[in-house]
C-alpha cells in the first residue's frame, strides 16, 4: 500500500536516495503520465521511452533536483519537454502525429444525469466527435484543466506558452463544446415538442 506522505516529504525522501519513495512516485504517476503522453503524440513507443528515460534521469540526477511543491506538475512538464525534444530531433517526425492523437477520455459526460438512454448515447458520441474537432492545443489544455486538475498557470508552464494563450485554448475549447451542447438541447427540445 502506498504511503500517504505529503508531496514534499515524498520528493525529499526520493532526493535523498530513498528507493521506496522513488517507486511510490512511479506508482502514483506513471499511468497519468502515459495518458497525458497521448495528448502530446500518438507515438506509443515515444511516450513509453520518454517516461522510462524520465524516471531513469530522475533517479540519476536526484541529488541535483530542486524542491517542488507538486511532483505531478513537475513530471507532466518534464514529460512534455522530453517528448517535444525527442520528436523534434526525429528526422521522421510528421506534423500529423499531433492532429491524429487518439483521445484518452475516461469520463467525458456532460449533463448525463438529465438525459437517458438513446439520447444520452447520441449526445456522448457527438461530444466525443466535437472534442476531436478541437485543435490539439485546445484538447491538451482542456485535458490538463478538467481531467488532470492543473491551474491555468500550471497549464501554461506545462504547454510552454504564456498564461493568456493557455486561457485562450481553454476558453475557445469550452466555447465550442458549449455551442454543441446548446444546439443539441435545442434539437432535443424540438424533437420532444414534435412528439406532442
Amino acid at each position: 500500500m502506498l504511503n500517504p506522505c505529503p508531496n514534499t516529504d515524498l520528493w525529499y525522501a526520493f532526493r535523498q536516495g530513498d528507493r521506496a519513495a522513488f517507486q511510490q512516485i512511479y506508482a502514483l504517476y506513471a499511468r497519468d503520465l502515459l495518458n497525458y503522453g497521448f495528448k502530446v503524440t500518438r507515438d506509443v513507443s515515444l511516450i513509453e521511452d520518454s517516461i522510462h528515460d524520465l524516471f531513469i534521469e530522475l533517479w540519476q540526477s536526484r541529488a541535483n533536483l530542486s524542491h517542488t511543491d507538486s511532483i505531478r506538475f513537475y513530471l507532466f512538464r518534464s514529460l512534455r519537454n522530453k517528448i517535444t525534444k525527442t520528436r523534434n530531433r526525429d528526422l521522421f517526425f510528421q506534423a500529423s502525429d499531433i492532429n491524429d492523437a487518439p483521445m484518452v477520455i475516461d469520463d467525458f459526460i456532460i449533463e448525463n444525469t438529465l438525459i437517458e438512454g438513446e439520447e444520452s448515447h447520441r449526445i456522448n458520441q457527438l461530444l466525443l466527435k466535437s472534442f476531436a474537432l478541437l485543435t490539439p492545443r485546445q484538447q491538451e489544455a482542456l485535458n490538463l484543466r478538467f481531467y488532470q486538475h492543473f491551474s491555468n498557470e500550471e497549464i501554461a508552464q506545462i504547454m510552454g506558452v504564456n498564461y493568456q494563450s493557455a486561457c485562450r485554448f481553454i476558453y475557445a475549447g469550452l466555447k465550442t463544446l458549449r455551442e454543441v451542447v446548446r444546439i443539441m438541447c435545442i434539437g432535443l427540445l424540438w424533437v420532444r415538442l414534435e412528439g406532442f
